[in-house]
């Protein structure tokens, strides 16, 4: 037996089961078809812990939403991870339907919720439109990034002996002795246990294992990013919520952003951002505060995935010893170390206490760095004085840290997604070749060969000879 569990997906519930089985010392390998974790919409959502009033009380959102929202609370600074603890408002302006989401929250057992009416709303947020009378406040609602706490998840359990491999999709599922034989393009493996976290991959996937299949459907979000000088909201601010979403929210990111969004259109699967759609956001935003557009950097989509009006998390009936999850979309980033610790706890039976973990060094950060501390790295290692992207001031050492950490990023975005080169006000415009070179001589590959997300997403063709310019 090669592993005891194979866990085929890496966004963020994949990498929260993980982590969950690492650290009960459980011999764990995640396979994932993209070039990072977290490539789907683990790195394409609004960052939120949510509190947990607006599911629908006894169904696994709400009881996985709840016990995610705690959780986090343990494992973000297990993590090194900042979790920012700013709460957040519901506004409108029809006080039945902010008493109804009042009750809900506290049949689902969500605490720090009150009811407001619009005085006690203008002291959280004074700028709120002359429409919005009422509204819910939640304390326990945070922030997080989505996907800096799904690559922390993932490097913690690899540091803890875990394994990931990339650029892999499974082909082939046999049954043996003792469990199943899984075969890849660059993989042959016996296991234990599956478990199928593969996203809006997931029928393909449960075709291959032979499993349930279940109807799928995909909504696209699409959002505004606004500068890091943007400060209008220091808490998530939601609309009231319909049938099909959560609405057009305005919220601080956790790396000092304000993101607006997002829409709701069901699509085939598609991360396009459109005319139509950001029009939807504006309009549905600057209805409940005005949002400064003109300071906008980034437009961007993800792609939700829902099958039904709950989550699927279970027990094959049809094979033995796999593990279905599917129809994760929102609240699925705050329930993840929930549904982590029922799959690994509740269904695969591993109850064993919990190892003592090698903590996750978080990457450094200048920015957060005193004169001090500052000075003394860059005399310990002068690449941390050499700046590379002026938007997020970030050296050369950490991005040489990045390329060098356990999952062994390779691509310019997983690089931003770590660092933040490139994630700034000119979106890669003054650093981005200096990163691809970077990248080319820490990793000892040719420039060539630097992608930009995943494989085929290269940025150069070819070279020129400078003596030939050929």
């Amino acid at each position: 037996m090669d592993y005891d569990v194979a866990i085929i997906g890496g966004g963020v519930i994949g990498c929260a089961v993980l982590n969950k089985l690492t650290r009960h010392g459980v011999k764990a390998i995640l396979i994932e078809k993209a070039n990072d974790v977290g490539m789907g919409s683990s790195k394409a959502n609004s960052g939120i812990v949510h509190a947990g009033f607006d599911c629908k009380p006894h169904t696994l959102k709400a009881k996985f939403n709840v016990r995610g929202n705690q959780l986090f609370h343990t494992l973000c600074p297990q993590l090194s991870v900042p979790l920012i603890k700013c709460g957040a408002i519901v506004v409108g302006n029809d006080k039945e339907a902010v008493k109804e989401l009042y009750e809900r929250g506290i049949a689902n057992g969500v605490d720090g919720l009150s009811v407001l009416d619009r005085a006690g709303l203008l002291q959280l947020v004074p700028d709120l439109k002359e429409e919005v009378t009422c509204g819910l406040y939640a304390n326990t609602s945070c922030v997080v990034s989505p996907y800096m706490f799904t690559i922390a998840l993932a490097e913690e359990a690899v540091i803890n002996g875990a394994k990931v491999v990339f650029n892999t999709e499974i082909n082939s599922c046999e049954h043996t002795s003792n469990g199943y034989r899984l075969k890849a393009n660059n993989l042959d493996i016996e296991v234990k246990y599956i478990v199928n976290a593969s996203a809006m991959g997931y029928n393909d996937v449960a075709k291959i294992l032979n499993t349930e299949t279940y109807p799928l459907e995909f909504r696209r979000g699409e959002y505004y990013l606004l500068d890091n000088t943007v400060n209008i909201t220091d808490l998530t601010i939601f609309p009231l919520p319909s049938k099909t979403s959560k609405g057009v929210l305005i919220t601080p990111t956790a790396d000092g952003n304000t993101l607006v969004g997002p829409t709701s259109y069901p699509c085939e699967f598609s991360t396009m951002t459109t005319t139509e759609g950001l029009n939807d956001v504006k309009q549905k935003s600057t209805a409940i505060l005005d949002v400064p557009f003109n300071k906008n950097i980034r437009n961007f989509s993800g792609v939700r995935v829902i099958s039904g009006n709950d989550f699927i998390v279970e027990k094959s009936s049809m094979q033995d010893g796999i593990i279905n999850i599917a129809g994760i979309c929102s609240p699925g980033l705050s329930s993840a170390p929930a549904i982590a610790e029922y799959v690994v706890e509740d269904l695969l039976g591993y109850n064993q206490e919990e190892i003592k973990m090698i903590p996750r060094k978080p990457y450094t950060d200048i920015n957060k760095l005193d004169s001090v501390q500052r000075n003394q790295l860059i005399k310990d290692n002068p690449d941390y004085g050499r700046i590379v992207c002026k938007c997020e001031c970030v050296s050369l050492g950490e991005i040489k840290e990045a390329l060098n950490s356990p999952l062994k990023p390779n691509s310019v975005d997983a690089i931003k997604r770590r660092v933040r080169a490139g994630m700034g006000r000119c979106q890669g415009g003054f650093c981005l070749t200096k990163v691809i070179q970077t990248i080319s001589e820490t990793l000892n590959i040719p420039s060539e060969e630097v992608v930009k997300e995943n494989m085929g997403s290269n940025f150069y063709i070819s070279s020129i000879n400078p003596e030939t310019k050929e």
